[in-house]
């Protein structure tokens, strides 16, 4: 009697033609890696394949052929198990971001957890792959992502996925970013900007924030009747003591299409040659510069900075029916031009340096110089530095700094 052949676990088609069920999780073979104290999640390096097995068991034969055929060939029971298992997730979580399926994400995910912990894969891994035309299963969530921003009490998949992904990687960064991009939305990207998962906080700055992130507000407005203009609203808490011990303030938005990167930088010994210029060791500069995936663009533009007595001084003199002349005297506003003889240009990715950029130093003006003090008037009683980048994208005209980029 001649029997039909089974077909082998490993024979299974492709995730996109058609994934195993949710139900697979719970089917599949309960075998167990040869040590159960060692089970859990893989701490080795992520895979840099979407084929990657995991982690394969030791053999036991004391056969010197089975011991070849362990090692070279992954037909054990535990790695076409632990393959099922890897498809299975990938087809679970590729299925949650097709129908946007927030109610029974969670449930899903612990389950989809559970099972990599039993057969030591690694979802972070898994997240992380760009299994889908190119991308991570991040960034096509994102693409799915509601327009209208939901409620905080909903469940929301992309941070859902984003805390399980985490550690990311920087080319997962990077993907996210585009899709943020692609898709315009600026105020998804800073909202996973303040999440732990996408924007770690470094040593530095766990420490003088005592582990809470700083939110550094950031808003983007375009200007009316005028495509290339923009406006970008800054409030940046504790300025002058995230300077001094961390060295660097970030702040990332996007306008226009394009990533940006408008960062605060002290300058260190080796990274004194910024846009080809010397700068001096502990001086203080301000960049402007596109981030990866940014088409290149002409750019003029111009930081502004002013008292933060402003703005109560017009509320007084708006709800006063006569002028006043009490109070101290108002420090002149802060003008810090930013711009450039050529387009800027995005590097190719966030590890290389063939960016066109932007670079000023505050050293230079003197009102900008003072921002390096502690008691500098144009910090708010809270240490918070307002300020507002004013940009046009056009060719740097090089007008007077009394005008203004935008108006």
């Amino acid at each position: 009697m001649i029997l039909d052949k089974a077909p082998l676990p490993g024979d299974e088609v492709e995730i996109q033609d058609a994934p195993p069920s949710y139900d697979a999780l719970d089917d599949l073979p309960q075998t167990r890696p040869q040590d159960e104290k060692a089970a859990g999640p893989s701490t080795s390096r992520l895979p840099d394949t979407p084929t990657s097995l995991g982690s394969r068991p030791t053999p036991t034969s004391a056969s010197a052929s089975g011991s070849l055929s362990s090692s070279w060939f992954p037909f054990s029971p535990t790695a076409r198990a632990a393959r099922e298992v890897r498809i299975t997730v990938l087809g679970l979580i590729r299925d949650l971001v097709k129908q946007e399926d927030t109610q029974g994400a969670q449930g899903i995910l612990e389950s989809c957890v559970d099972a990599c912990k039993r057969y030591e894969l690694s979802l972070s891994s898994i997240l992380q792959e760009k299994s889908a035309e190119g991308h991570t299963l991040l960034y096509w969530a994102i693409a799915n992502h509601p327009d209208l921003p939901p409620r905080p009490e909903d469940p929301d998949l992309v941070s859902a996925l984003l805390a399980h992904a985490a550690p990311l990687t920087d080319a997962t960064v990077e993907d996210i970013g585009l899709a943020c991009m692609n898709k315009s939305s600026h105020a998804l990207f800073q909202k996973l900007r303040r999440t732990p998962a996408f924007a770690p906080l470094s040593g530095s700055e766990e420490l003088i924030t005592r582990g809470s992130t700083p939110v550094d507000d950031i808003e983007v407005e375009d200007v009316k009747d005028d495509e290339g203009a923009f406006v970008v609203k800054l409030k940046i808490p504790m300025f002058n003591r995230r300077m001094r011990f961390s060295q660097s303030i970030k702040l990332e938005f996007i306008a226009k299409a394009r990533l940006w990167e408008l960062s605060f930088l002290v300058v260190q010994r080796r990274e004194r040659r910024l846009n080809g210029h010397d700068r001096r060791e502990g001086s203080w500069v301000v960049k402007l510069a596109l981030l990866p995936h940014s088409p290149p663009t002409w750019i003029d533009s111009r930081l502004v900075i002013e008292d933060p007595r402003t703005r109560t001084h017009s509320e007084q003199f708006s709800q006063s029916t006569s002028s006043w002349s009490s109070g101290p005297k108002l420090k002149p506003r802060i003008d810090l031009r930013l711009k450039s003889s050529e387009q800027l240009m995005a590097p190719r990715s966030s590890s290389s340096r063939d960016a066109t950029i932007i670079v000023v130093s505050l050293e230079e003006h003197t009102l900008a110089n003072k921002l390096q003090f502690s008691d500098c008037p144009y910090f708010d009683s809270e240490g918070t530095l307002v300020a507002r980048l004013e940009a046009r994208l056009a060719r740097t005209a090089f007008p007077s700094s009394e005008d203004c980029v935008v108006c």
